[in-house]
């Protein structure tokens, strides 16, 4: 009888250990919903070439797609490709018509929070974020990728413990990386006693407003200074 329950206890202590590995990946929506917007940046790209010279490369969801960039940062040259509703797997869909077609010498990126709302596994979007993270290293081996924390919002803070997981995962892993580097931008938003500084939020409660990315600005210009080594 002893000999079954040890049995028993070491397949249910090996099951949780396996856990994560265990939970079932979420399907990724169709990236081919971003077809319009990788349209228009190339219309805008045959307007005005970007200047590829120490271009720093702002991506991702949302957050990035709002930023009005050149008004917080004027003197840097830079280019927004942020699309709205964007996950990493999206990014990795389009890569070519971002990291290597552009060639940036820094990335500032957001992305990762519209993955874990619509469901998938915190592993899941880390192991895509690897992913991707290990093509920019191998295509551009002179860039870095500045990777700005998944965002707590009053509209999402039930997920804020998935966001947090997966903020520690990538920050553990930018300790290993020398061209990647975590910047963690939550505590622009949300108080040491978990709740939100006021006056930052569009009306949706998810999104920032001027105010917000003022806030947001202060702690990413230092990250734009090219010269500095990270």
């Amino acid at each position: 009888m002893d000999q079954i329950l040890t049995i028993f206890t070491s397949t249910i202590l090996l099951l949780f250990a396996n856990l994560p590995g265990l939970i079932a990946e979420v399907k990724s929506p169709d990236p081919a919903r971003f077809n319009q917007p990788f349209n228009e940046f190339s219309k805008q790209d045959q307007v005005k070439e970007p200047n590829q010279n120490q271009l720093i490369l702002f991506t991702g969801s949302s957050s990035i797609r709002f930023w009005d960039i050149e008004k917080s940062f004027p003197e840097k040259n830079l280019l927004n490709r942020g699309f709205g509703g964007a996950h990493i797997s999206d990014i990795l869909y389009f890569y070519d018509q971002l990291f290597p077609k552009y060639r940036p010498v820094r990335i500032i990126f957001y992305c990762g929070e519209n993955d874990l709302w619509s469901g998938k596994p915190v592993d899941q979007v880390k192991g895509n974020f690897s992913a991707l993270w290990l093509k920019i290293k191998e295509d551009l081996p002179k860039s870095d990728l500045v990777y700005l924390s998944c965002k707590p919002s009053p509209k999402r803070i039930s997920k804020w413990n998935s966001y947090q997981s997966l903020n520690l995962k990538i920050k553990k892993l930018s300790r290993s990386e020398e061209r990647l580097h975590f910047v963690d931008i939550s505590k622009t938003l949300l108080k040491p006693d978990m709740t939100f500084h006021k006056g930052l939020w569009r009306p949706d409660n998810l999104h920032l407003n001027a105010a917000g990315y003022t806030k947001w600005s202060r702690v990413v210009h230092p990250w734009l200074n090219l010269g500095n080594k990270l």
